[in-house]
């Protein structure tokens, strides 16, 4: 996937192992959505993270990717292509850096990323929302997500999936 061309406004950068330390204070100033998970962000859980796969799917199916703006990273994104069928796109994680939350900066990037999408040939895209997190499913919702009526608990937590065409 070609980023750049759908993304000039940042600088993308596709996450190794040697940036957990920028990831990692990324998202310990997310506090919040960590809270709904009843966990803290740690550096070998953000390694795992990088790593992370559905069943099925390589390591050439996810773009774990950074957006930078003037070496700033301002937002970060986990997606797996072709998950859970070949025209349909996941996103495990979509986050904004915290200062900059509520400024259309996720609404601008999510709408270059579906572009991107349609231009690769997805016809739709599913994450999974912690129900908990009514800030984030407000923001999908406002996005053009809908609840799929599926959801699965896990510890602590109950993830609904949510869908949207292209």
């Amino acid at each position: 996937m070609d980023f750049d061309i759908f993304f000039s406004d940042y600088n993308i950068k596709c996450f190794v192992r040697d940036d957990v330390p920028d990831l990692y204070q990324f998202c310990k100033e997310n506090i919040t959505y960590y809270q709904y998970l009843h966990l803290e962000p740690t550096p070998e859980s953000l390694i795992h993270e990088l790593t992370k796969l559905p069943p099925k799917k390589s390591l050439d199916d996810k773009y774990f990717v950074g957006f930078y703006q003037k070496g700033v990273l301002v937002a970060i994104l986990d997606l797996i292509k072709g998950y859970p069928n070949e025209k349909t796109a996941f996103v495990g994680w979509f986050m904004v850096k915290k200062s900059l939350q509520n400024m259309g900066i996720g609404k601008k990037i999510f709408e270059q990323l579906l572009e991107l999408l349609k231009s690769e040939g997805f016809e739709q895209v599913r994450l999974g929302c912690v129900k908990e997190n009514k800030e984030g499913e407000y923001f999908w919702r406002r996005n053009g997500f809908k609840p799929t009526g599926a959801k699965y608990e896990t510890d602590g937590y109950t993830v609904i999936l949510m869908e949207r065409k292209i």
